[in-house]
């Protein structure tokens, strides 16, 4: 996918005038809602800092030594850094091996740069291990932290850095970028936004068809348990499957529209059109209490099942059960 996105034109103006006044940071934290390309943003970013010809807009040429072993992942003075396995955290030793890192000479004489994705994974040990680098940056180094979640980094973290937002974009941008891509699922990329929540990238990650499919059977298992008509432990054992911080994400989107819904039986607008029959019967059943106390439970699971190490199909079940009866 081609870095250069069109809602991250004003982020690369700020970059290229701090950089061309020579007050480039030596940290940036890169934050913003899922979706947004955050990564290939600071991807992008760093390829253009190693390059050796860079282009008059600040970018990569892509023919030179660096791009070269950039695009294929051997570039000696570029570290990335994410945690070991999907889901954990990123460890102490490998912050120490990245302080490490960026305290050698750069091999080609330019910029040592580090890429922590997601630096909210970092665990407080680790996080504590960085500090030093953040406080005392040793030569023309740049670390890259990138999140959708910033207040989950220490605040020590978030004060050395310099914050570079990426908001929701406009749909006069995001609609024909996602119209150019878009070739399953729903015909209206519009809906596809909505659905995701503005998010561009999020959106074309849905127009697969297999989501649609997944996302209904999830939804009618959870209507299922809601009418005691199936077991919590087996359909929470379903939502374990493919990725459980999406299937999570759709969980809170339904709850948000069930609140529009008893506000306003003809809301302004829905994340869910798709699903409006199917939510319009559930919302029906409960008190807005009721669904104000899931939607809190939603994010809750969420957070424990994202953030910690807590067991996601007990806490599954328990959320599934207590949605079976609305009293």
């Amino acid at each position: 996918m081609d870095p250069r996105l069109s809602w991250h034109r004003e982020q690369w103006r700020q970059i290229q005038q701090r950089r061309s006044a020579g007050h480039l940071p030596h940290a940036l934290l890169l934050v913003g809602p899922p979706g947004m390309g955050k990564g290939l943003f600071a991807r992008r970013l760093a390829r253009a800092l190693l390059c050796e010809a860079p282009t008059a807009e600040g970018e990569s040429c892509g023919q030179c030594r660096s791009c070269r072993l950039f695009q294929a992942g051997s570039h000696p003075d570029y570290s990335p850094v994410r945690p070991l396995e999907e889901g954990k955290v990123i460890k102490i030793d490998q912050v120490r091996e990245l302080c490490a890192f960026l305290g050698y000479t750069a091999q080609y004489g330019g910029y040592k740069i580090a890429l922590l994705e997601p630096a909210d994974r970092l665990n407080g040990n680790a996080a504590n291990s960085l500090l030093k680098t953040l406080e005392e940056p040793l030569g023309a180094c740049l670390l890259l932290l990138v999140t959708a979640w910033p207040a989950r980094l220490p605040a020590t973290v978030r004060s050395r850095c310099q914050r570079l937002s990426f908001g929701i974009p406009s749909p006069t941008l995001a609609v024909p970028w996602l119209a150019a891509r878009v070739t399953e699922g729903p015909d209206d990329p519009q809906t596809l936004l909505d659905w995701a929540g503005g998010a561009p990238l999020a959106a074309l990650a849905y127009a697969d068809e297999g989501h649609w499919r997944w996302r209904r059977e999830l939804a009618e298992g959870y209507e299922q348990v809601s009418v005691a008509r199936a077991d919590p432990i087996l359909v929470a054992e379903s939502w374990l499957k493919e990725s459980l911080t999406e299937n999570l994400r759709w969980l809170i989107g339904w709850h948000t529209d069930l609140i529009r819904l008893k506000m306003n039986p003809e809301p302004p607008r829905l994340n869910n059109v798709d699903l409006g029959d199917m939510l319009r019967r559930w919302v029906d059943r409960y008190p807005l209490r009721v669904l104000f106390e899931r939607l809190d439970a939603a994010i809750q699971l969420y957070t424990l099942c994202t953030t910690t190490q807590a067991n996601a199909q007990l806490l599954l079940e328990a959320f599934l059960a207590g949605g079976a009866d609305p009293c």
